[in-house]
């Protein structure tokens, strides 16, 4: 079967990304795609392994090359996926974990409609305040990220799973299961299943 691509989202503090650092460890078919961003880095970050952190300069003269997969300007900042980075997997076998907002997601599941789309879910608007506040991060301001989540939120009718990151370890068991299900779907198995007649 070939691989495909697994978009997931949640709003700024939502745990998308530790969700995913956990669910990598154990699934080693997966592989998440670097997006690139013009952001400064936070805390332990590095680059070519969280983002690749690019230059105004270079982010704008990639996507002018036609170079991105998709990209946008959130929070004053640009964010996108270089597009071999996903093509690049999947010929390798591997499927490509997509760690991007809502915004993002809406445009990479056009190009590749047989992605799957999970939506990690906080437990509450206050819970989610409370976690963008604990990074201490100097380049968020935490107003403007609840203003988002809450436009972000809306958009968990178009996804096709919504896992609640309440408790971490149900969540990457959630998560985890869910791309199991989708491996093993019929749709996406159907060219290599062989149906025999029961006797």
């Amino acid at each position: 079967m070939k691989p495909f691509p697994i978009i997931i989202s949640s709003p700024s503090g939502g745990g998308k990304t530790t969700v995913v650092q956990h669910v990598l460890r154990r699934d080693k078919t997966l592989c998440r795609v670097i997006t690139a961003t013009t952001r400064d880095p936070r805390d332990g970050e590095k680059d070519g392994k969280d983002y690749y952190f690019w230059t105004e300069k270079q982010f704008l003269s990639a996507v002018k090359k036609g170079h991105m997969l998709e990209w946008a300007q959130v929070h004053a900042h640009y964010y996108g996926i270089p597009k071999k980075s996903v093509d690049g997997l999947i010929k390798k076998g591997l499927y490509p974990v997509l760690v991007i907002d809502v915004q993002g997601a809406r445009t990479v599941s056009k190009k590749y409609p047989q992605a799957v789309k999970i939506f990690i879910m906080p437990p509450s608007l206050k819970v989610l305040k409370e976690r963008i506040a604990a990074r201490k991060d100097h380049t968020q301001n935490i107003a403007l990220r609840l203003k988002t989540a809450k436009q972000e939120l809306k958009e968990i009718g178009a996804y096709h799973y919504a896992v609640l990151n309440d408790d971490l370890k149900q969540a990457v068991c959630d998560t985890i299961a869910v791309i199991r299900a989708e491996k093993l779907s019929t749709a996406r198995r159907a060219k290599n299943l062989k149906l025999s007649k029961v006797i």
